[in-house]
């Protein structure tokens, strides 16, 4: 059986037009997280569950196509498939694809760098409100900081 390659090409289309509203998602929120607007920040986030689920809801259906035509759907098989194929227009529209989701990958990470700076500044500045900031902070083998817990003896007089 072979893969219904209109009905692929469309939903790759589609695919592309959601990682780009994506992409415009996660800038904005970006910009609410380096403003601190928690009101746009959770709007946003809904926003981006929404698309999210669109994203896999049709990447499910694109794994339902390719099994029904006989294909395996384990990593690297939709590459191989679509290689197969031998269109060139079905060829880039899954590199663009690819490439889209990449760059949203990128951008969501980006995105959670600036929430985790931003947990640890308001974690730091709770620990000096309640006092707790006593203990020195060193850097572990991780490359993170750790409070140095109690004190440790070297020796015995």
């Amino acid at each position: 059986m072979t893969i219904s390659i209109d009905k692929l090409k469309t939903l790759l289309q589609e695919d592309i037009n959601d990682l780009a509203k994506l992409n415009e998602i996660l800038q904005k929120e970006r910009s609410a997280l380096k403003d601190r607007s928690t009101d746009d920040i959770q709007t946003i986030s809904a926003e981006k569950s929404s698309r999210l689920k669109t994203i896999e809801y049709r990447a499910k259906q694109k794994a339902q196509l390719f099994v029904a035509a006989g294909h395996s759907i384990k990593a690297g098989a939709f590459e191989q498939a679509v290689t197969a194929i031998n269109n060139p227009e079905l060829s880039t529209l899954w590199a663009d694809v690819n490439q889209a989701l990449k760059h949203c990958k990128e951008q969501n990470s980006v995105n959670g760098t600036v929430v985790s700076h931003s947990l640890k500044r308001v974690n730091k500045l709770m620990n000096i409100i309640r006092g707790q900031n006593n203990k020195p902070n060193l850097y572990g083998a991780s490359g993170r900081e750790h409070a140095m817990s109690g004190m440790n003896s070297i020796g015995k007089a």
